[in-house]
């Protein structure tokens, strides 16, 4: 199904005039999407070497209405993830990414939703996906924030910890997926299957191959753990052994995390024996040159050709009740905290009649003491956060839809000009 440009969410903020005529906006949080399943994965690809960390870490410092920024890669999609001031700011940021309907735009609880979904693997090729967990966090860490309350981190890991308390339910990881492609195709137990990165989408390939395949593992910079090999009769070779290591396999499953091809077509060495030789790339960018999978006994599949896989619907089912439950409770709390410049606002305003009633009470109060003066002074301002306490408490926790907009469409009314106004 193609990529859809959203429109927005049942948030979309109303502007409320300041006592200055200035407008204050709600934050908000948008969300753009580009994803494997819409668009393929050279596209992919081509979006993850245009949209970096570092040119976000340029947009965020040249314009102050993006509160939060954070990027999302993961082998599957990239998602920019934003609080903004509103929506010249959403326009703004959908400029720099050169979205012209290219990309999938969520905003407030539906990006909140999408994102607990994408974190749980319900949106994965393989459903329950663990390694998004992990991916999702370390974009927390990255996070630039200008916000105080840095809602975007916030947001971030509890989507990975609603993750977590679904256990290991689902098919669990894009290399399970691999090697159950690639089991039925190898000659024997003994054949030789090369497994090109140690991270955790490596080793949980080389995991699940244990038994089945005698395997090999190459690693960039240090090797896994002795007692980690030992314990799956995996051997550890430097990545510097490439090629001698390709040319003793029956397959090569790339899972490496690189900007460029690991394995192209000048290096693999001439076939040493008849049949068909395998290779699975999971790594995005692609770690193997496309071109290796038209080479005569060879057969290359990559993220874009790996089958589905399937978990029970009854199982489906729980899962997403209890994220979806998890990102409600994370929408309500988004929404009160992303209504603070309004709030900000109404507190200004409301000391600013309280000032105004105090300059002119003192005008004709004759000589008062100064310590009276004080506690009189101090006797108003308890007054007005008493008279906004319980308001302001109830405007936070109200949901999104036609409450809220009943609550704001009251305040512009005092704010412009109603028998209590300034």
């Amino acid at each position: 199904m193609a990529s859809e440009v959203l429109g927005p969410g049942p948030w979309a903020p109303r502007t409320v005039p300041s006592p200055g005529g200035s407008p204050v906006e709600r934050f908000r949080l948008v969300s753009f999407e580009r994803r494997l399943a819409d668009v393929g994965v050279s596209e992919l690809e081509r979006t993850v070497a245009e949209i970096s960390p570092e040119s976000l870490e340029g947009w965020f410092a040249k314009d102050p209405s993006l509160r939060e920024i954070a990027l999302l890669r993961t082998c599957q999609r990239v998602v920019v993830l934003a609080l903004t001031d509103g929506p010249e700011a959403d326009l703004r940021l959908s400029g720099r990414l050169g979205l012209a309907g290219r990309w999938a735009q969520r905003t407030d609880a539906e990006a909140v939703g999408h994102l607990f979904r994408i974190t749980a693997g319900l949106d994965s090729r393989a459903p329950g996906e663990r390694e998004i967990r992990d991916q999702v966090r370390a974009t927390a860490s990255g996070v630039r924030s200008r916000h105080p309350q840095a809602l975007v981190r916030s947001l971030l890991l509890r989507a990975a910890d609603t993750a977590a308390t679904l256990g290991d339910h689902g098919v669990g990881s894009v290399s399970d997926l691999a090697v159950d492609w690639l089991l039925p195709r190898l000659s024997s137990r003994e054949a030789g299957v090369l497994v090109i990165g140690a991270g955790i989408v490596g080793r949980r390939a080389a995991e699940k191959l244990a038994g089945h395949a005698q395997v090999t593992i190459l690693y960039r910079h240090r090797p896994p753990d002795a007692t980690w090999t030992a314990q799956w009769n995996v051997r550890a070779r430097p990545s510097a052994e490439l090629i001698e290591a390709v040319r003793g396999a029956e397959a090569v499953i790339a899972a490496a995390k690189t900007t460029g091809r690991v394995l192209g077509a000048p290096d693999l060495p001439p076939l040493p024996r008849s049949g068909p030789r395998w290779f699975v790339d999971l790594g995005l960018p692609r770690n193997i040159d496309p071109e290796i999978g038209r080479r005569a006994g060879c057969e290359l599949v990559d993220l874009d050709g790996l089958p589905r896989g399937e978990i029970p619907p009854e199982l489906r089912a729980e899962m997403e009740r209890i994220v979806e439950s998890a990102a409600a409770v994370e929408s309500r709390e988004l929404a009160g905290a992303s209504a603070e410049p309004w709030i900000s606002e109404l507190r200004r305003w409301a000391e600013s009649i309280r000032r105004e009633e105090w300059e002119q009470a003192t005008a004709h109060a004759g000589a008062v003491s100064d310590s009276a003066r004080l506690a009189y002074e101090r006797l108003s301002e308890r007054l007005v956060r008493r008279l906004l306490s319980g308001p302001t408490r109830e405007l936070r926790a109200l949901p999104p839809g036609s409450e809220l907009d009943l609550w704001r469409r009251r305040v512009v009314e005092l704010l412009q000009g109603s028998d209590v106004g300034p």
